[in-house]
C-alpha cells in the first residue's frame, strides 16, 4: 500500500525536470533534489519544494546565459512557466482561501478486536484516521475513525486492497474483523474495513445514554402500533438531537456524501492508489457514490444487495413481495407444501389470531421487558417474520415456526425474538437517523393513518424535525468501473427488481446476477456468490463465471415432526 498520490507524482517530475535544467546536467546537485523530496513527508510541500527546485535551476541556468541559447532558454522558460501556472492554479482552486490542512495518516495502535487467533493477529493492523469534521472546512476539527487493515493469508498481498463498506447505516464494522478474515473477498488481496463517523469505535458518540431508549422506542411500535407508541419514539429521537445539538455537533456533518469523502481521506492516509470496492446493504450506497465521485480511485465495485437511493418503495411493498415469492416456493416444493399446505394462508390465519388473542412468551433478560415476558401481537410477529427473510439459513424453520404460532404453540419464539433483539441492539440509531435524514427525503413524508407497522418502524415522523436534507446518494450512471451486482431473490430490503434499474442506469460496464433461494447479503450465505464476487475483484475485465447459481441445492424444510 505505498501507492504515490498525485501531487507526489507531480513533485517528482518537476524534480527531474529542475535536475535537467540545471547547468552541466547531469550533477550531483541534481541528485540531491531528487533525494531531498524522499525526506519531505506532506505531498504538497513537496510539491512546493519542487517548484522552488525548478526556479532555482533557471537562476543557475541564466547565470551561464553564455552557454545557453536564445531559442532553447525561451522554450524551457515557456514549458515550466506553463507548468508552475497550472500547478498554482489547481492549488489555489483547492485551498479555497484556507490554510492547507495536514496530510491524512494512519495512526497506528494496539489490536484489540475480539476472537482473534494467533495465527491472525500478526495479519492485523489497528488504527485510526482523523477525518475533517466537516470536508468544506478541513480546519473546524478532526473526528477519529476506526480502521483495521488484514493482509492477505497468501503472501506477497497482490496491490490494488478491497476496502468493505457494509450496512446500516450505523452498524459497527471493525469489531468484527476476525469473522471477516475468515472468508477472504479476495484470497491475494488485503482487506480494509473502517468504522463508519458515528459508528462503532469511531467518532463521534451521538447519544450514548440514549441508545436503549431509542431502540425501546421503536420496539414498542412493533408491538403495539398504536399513535401513543409513534409519537413517544419521535419525541425520544427529538430529545437525543437536542442533546446532540448541544454537545457541538452539527447534524449537516454526516450522510453519505460525508461518508464518501471520509473513506477517500482513508484511501490516502493509507497510501491506496486504487482500490477495489465490496459495499453490501446501504454500504452499496456508499459505494455507488464512491464511483460517481472518485472513479479514477476504483479498480472494479461489487454491490451486493442494493439500497438504491430515493425514490425508493416503501418498506412493507419490498417484505410483501419477498415474503410473497418465498410462500410461493414453499407451495412448489414438495416437502414444504405437503408438511404447511397453503401456507400463506396459515400465515394470515395466524396474524388475525393473533389480533384477536395475543399470547405471551418468556424472554431473557437482556430484553429488558417487564416481568421478562412478551405479548406477542400480530404487528411483532409480521415485524419478526419480516425479519426473518434477511437470513437464509432461518428459511428451512420458518414454515414450521408460522405453523407453530398459527396453532397456538409458541414455544421457541422467545429465543428468536432475543436474537432479532441482539442484533437490532448492535445499530447505533442516533448515527442511523443522522445519515438517512439526510438521505432520504420521503422519510419526510406523512404515511396514511393506516400504514404498515413495516412503515411505521421507520424513520417516518423523525426525520422531518432531525436535520435538513443533505445532497443525495449517487448511482454512477455510465461509469466506466467495472461492476458486478447480486441480488437473492428473496431479499426483504433490495428487491432484485430494483438491482435491475440501478445494474441499467450503470450502464455496459456491470453485470446483474440474481441468486434463487437466498435474502440479503448473498456473499455471506451463498458459497457461490463469494466464489464469483472474488473471481470478478481479481479479473474485473472478465465476464463471471456464473453457472453455480443454476446449481442452488432446494431449501431443506424440517416438516413438523423434525427437530431443527
Amino acid at each position: 500500500m505505498n501507492a504515490v498520490g498525485l501531487w507526489r507524482r507531480w513533485a517528482v517530475k518537476l524534480a527531474q525536470y529542475a535536475s535537467w535544467v540545471l547547468p552541466g546536467a547531469p550533477s550531483p546537485w541534481g541528485d540531491a533534489m531528487r533525494r531531498e523530496l524522499d525526506y519531505i513527508g506532506d505531498d504538497r510541500a513537496a510539491l512546493r519544494w519542487a517548484l522552488g527546485c525548478i526556479v532555482a535551476s533557471y537562476r543557475a541556468r541564466l547565470a551561464h546565459w553564455p552557454s545557453f541559447s536564445t531559442r532553447i532558454a525561451g522554450r524551457h522558460v515557456a514549458t515550466s512557466g506553463a507548468l508552475m501556472l497550472l500547478i498554482g492554479l489547481v492549488l489555489l482552486e483547492n485551498a479555497g482561501g484556507q490554510t492547507s490542512s495536514p496530510r491524512p495518516t494512519f495512526d497506528e495502535t494496539t489490536c484489540d478486536v475480539p476472537d482473534v487467533s494467533p495465527q491472525m493477529r500478526p495479519r492485523l493492523r489497528c488504527g485510526t484516521i482523523s477525518v475533517p469534521r466537516n470536508h468544506d472546512n478541513p480546519n473546524a476539527g478532526r473526528f477519529k475513525l476506526a480502521v483495521v487493515v488484514i493482509k492477505s493469508e497468501q503472501q506477497p498481498s497482490w496491490p490494488e486492497p478491497v476496502v468493505y463498506i457494509n450496512g446500516g447505516p450505523g452498524s459497527p464494522l471493525t469489531v468484527y474483523a476476525a469473522h471477516q478474515a475468515r472468508i477472504p473477498y479476495a484470497p491475494r488481496r488485503d482487506l480494509i474495513l473502517v468504522d463508519q463517523r458515528g459508528t462503532g469505535r469511531s467518532e463521534p458518540s451521538l447519544c450514548p445514554d440514549l441508545g436503549s431508549k431509542l431502540l425501546d422506542a421503536t420496539l414498542a411500535i412493533a408491538a403495539t402500533n398504536t399513535e401513543e407508541a409513534f409519537a413517544n419514539r419521535r419525541s425520544t429521537y427529538l430529545a437525543c438531537r437536542d442533546e446532540a445539538i448541544a454537545g457541538g455537533l452539527d447534524l449537516k456533518n454526516f450522510g453519505t456524501r460525508v461518508t464518501v469523502e471520509d473513506l477517500e481521506w482513508v484511501r490516502q492516509a493509507l497510501r491506496v492508489e486504487r482500490w477495489n470496492v465490496y459495499g453490501e446493504s446501504y454500504g452499496t450506497t456508499v459505494a455507488m457514490t464512491l464511483v460517481a465521485l472518485h472513479p479514477d480511485a476504483i479498480r472494479s465495485v461489487v454491490l451486493d444487495s442494493v439500497y438504491p437511493p430515493d425514490p425508493v418503495p416503501l418498506w412493507s411493498t419490498t417484505v410483501n413481495d419477498a415474503r410473497d415469492a418465498f410462500l410461493a416456493y414453499c407451495a412448489r416444493n414438495q416437502v414444504c407444501s405437503t408438511s404447511f399446505p397453503d401456507l400463506a394462508g396459515t400465515y394470515q390465519d395466524a396474524l388475525a389470531t393473533l389480533d384477536q388473542n395475543p399470547p405471551v412468551v418468556a424472554v431473557p433478560p437482556q430484553m429488558r421487558q417487564a416481568d421478562d415476558r412478551v405479548r406477542i401481537t400480530a404487528s411483532l410477529f409480521e415485524v419478526g417474520v419480516s425479519n426473518l427473510l434477511y437470513y437464509a439459513n432461518a428459511y428451512p424453520t420458518l414454515p414450521r415456526m408460522i405453523q407453530s404460532v398459527h396453532d397456538g404453540d409458541t414455544q421457541g419464539l422467545g429465543a428468536v425474538l432475543a436474537s432479532q433483539f441482539a442484533t437490532a441492539a448492535t445499530l447505533n440509531r442516533a448515527t442511523h437517523a443522522a445519515v438517512e435524514c439526510r438521505d432520504r427525503p420521503h422519510f419526510r413524508k406523512q404515511l396514511p393513518n393506516d400504514a404498515s407497522v413495516l412503515d411505521r418502524v421507520q424513520l417516518f415522523g423523525v426525520c422531518d424535525r432531525w436535520s435538513e436534507p443533505g445532497p443525495s446518494p449517487l448511482v454512477p450512471e455510465r461509469t466506466k468501473v467495472p461492476t458486478l451486482v447480486l441480488a437473492g431473490q428473496f431479499d426483504p430490503v433490495a428487491r432484485p427488481v430494483s438491482s435491475r434499474r440501478v445494474t441499467a442506469l450503470i450502464g455496459d460496464s456491470a453485470r446483474f446476477v440474481e441468486f434463487p433461494l437466498i435474502g440479503h447479503n448473498v456473499r455471506q450465505f451463498s458459497p457461490c456468490g463469494a466464489r464469483i464476487a472474488a473471481d470478478f475483484i481479481d479479473h474485473p475485465e472478465q465476464t463471471p463465471d456464473t453457472s453455480c447459481t443454476h446449481q442452488m441445492a432446494p431449501i431443506r424444510f424440517l416438516s413438523k415432526m423434525q427437530s431443527p
